[in-house]
């Protein structure tokens, strides 16, 4: 059901889930210790002399310390992160903080300071100077000494990396690499054979949506099952990432004898929608991530083109491995071959005009960064497996080539029209774009 994966997909995609699951652990690790006689195994006595020797109050001032230290470390870690996400939502985006935010071993860190808090707490609580020497957790204090010591080692990683994630360079990996995750996911999908048979039917039926928001995923598998459950043929009028109207039309079905009132609720049930967008289904949503970091980096306030050019770069690669890898599908089959969705799919040409046309457009006045496109672009084409592909790329060449005519230095120019010279064997291509 889409409800589910709604809150999967937020569950997923949570700060506060790994810290409150590690909290949770490091909680029950302190009652479990002190209840079941683990804190009271060891002594100093036995020979262990990394165990903690201190009296009653020696160890409630050992633990008083070390709890309002690691309060304190904390406090400071979510000062300085809030800090860096100011700074990189002015200079990056701030619709890329998700990709902070879903970083599992940032998560991990601050699980680790929180758990180790409040089992330091709990231990605390159980010490009474009034029950003698024999009553003092000796394992249960060494070990808050030990998670104190990890935390700081935590702190120094936590320090390290927070560092390198406002380095633009660092950020557009990442953002780079969850666009070909993204990539490998919708390319694996189940596709009907070309040219499959349709289902007949002449009986059509428009469903729409009773609520509006972000479509963030459509259960393609769940409206086979439907179309196969009645015979019939369901053609999808929207594509994950779309701004979804109340009332609008989304699904067309068309089949041999009438659909019952029921159909209409199953198919809603197929379509997640949200308050924003996400990359699941979306690959230009995911492109998108990396055109804002471009178009930031080309902004007047911020000039820095050496961040788009690393930004194209990633971007040819993308568009690279989409180019020989087969788009998501735009028809889904039954076990018997018979097509039973149609699918608004992205098209090669739109994810190409996604990644570049913004990026060109605020570029037009800087030959470096148009150079670098038009150098991209070639090499798209020369690795392109299809005329389709190579028309969509040739398109985006012949829009550099005129803005070369802008240029008033001779050499810019001439170096312009060269970069963007559409080659030999597709030369002729001089379609309009649409």
């Amino acid at each position: 059901m889409s409800w589910i994966r709604i809150v999967l997909n937020r569950l997923r995609t949570s700060l506060w889930l790994i810290p409150a699951v590690m909290a949770t652990v490091g909680t029950v690790l302190g009652v479990a210790m002190l209840f079941s006689g683990l804190a009271f195994s060891i002594a100093p006595s036995d020979g262990h002399w990394w165990v903690f020797s201190g009296d009653a109050g020696t160890a409630r001032d050992l633990l008083s310390t070390l709890l309002s230290g690691m309060i304190t470390m904390t406090s400071l870690v979510v000062s300085i992160t809030m800090v860096v996400l100011s700074l990189s939502a002015g200079q990056l985006g701030p619709r890329l903080i998700w990709n902070f935010i879903d970083d599992r071993q940032i998560q991990a860190v601050i699980g680790l300071f929180v758990a180790t808090i409040l089992y330091t707490l709990v231990v605390l609580r159980s010490i009474n100077e009034e029950l003698g020497p024999d009553y003092v957790p000796h394992a249960a204090i060494t070990m808050a000494s030990a998670l104190v010591v990890v935390c700081l080692f935590a702190l120094l990683f936590y320090l390290h990396k927070l560092a390198r994630s406002i380095i633009s360079d660092t950020m557009v990996d990442t953002v780079a690499r969850h666009l070909s995750q993204a990539i490998a996911t919708r390319s694996g999908e189940r596709r009907a054979s070309v040219g499959g048979p349709l289902p007949s039917g002449s009986l059509e039926r428009r469903i729409a949506l009773t609520d509006s928001g972000y479509v963030q995923f459509i259960d393609y598998a769940a409206l086979c099952r439907l179309a196969v459950r009645h015979d019939a043929l369901l053609t999808v009028r929207i594509r994950a990432g779309a701004f979804a109207i109340r009332g609008r039309c989304v699904i067309e079905a068309l089949s041999p004898a009438p659909l019952p009132d029921d159909v209409e609720d199953a198919v809603r049930d197929a379509f997640a929608l949200g308050a924003d967008r996400t990359p699941d289904q979306d690959l230009e949503y995911a492109i998108r991530q990396l055109v804002e970091i471009a178009l930031r980096a080309l902004s007047p306030g911020i000039n820095d083109p050496f961040t788009a050019i690393t930004v194209i770069d990633r971007l040819a690669a993308a568009l690279e491995e989409i180019g020989r890898r087969p788009l998501p599908p735009q028809e889904y089959a039954d076990e018997d071959g018979t097509v039973r969705v149609i699918a608004d799919a992205s098209t090669y040409e739109a994810l190409v005009n996604t990644a570049f046309m913004q990026i060109r457009q605020s570029a037009r006045d800087d030959a470096a960064v148009l150079l670098r496109l038009a150098s991209r672009l070639r090499d798209l084409h020369e690795v392109a497996s299809s005329d389709v592909q190579r028309d969509a790329l040739s398109k985006h060449l012949h829009m550099i080539g005129r803005l070369a005519e802008g240029f008033a230095e001779p050499a810019d120019r001439r170096a312009l029209e060269e970069a963007a010279a559409v080659p030999p064997e597709n030369a002729s291509v001089t379609l309009p774009l649409r």
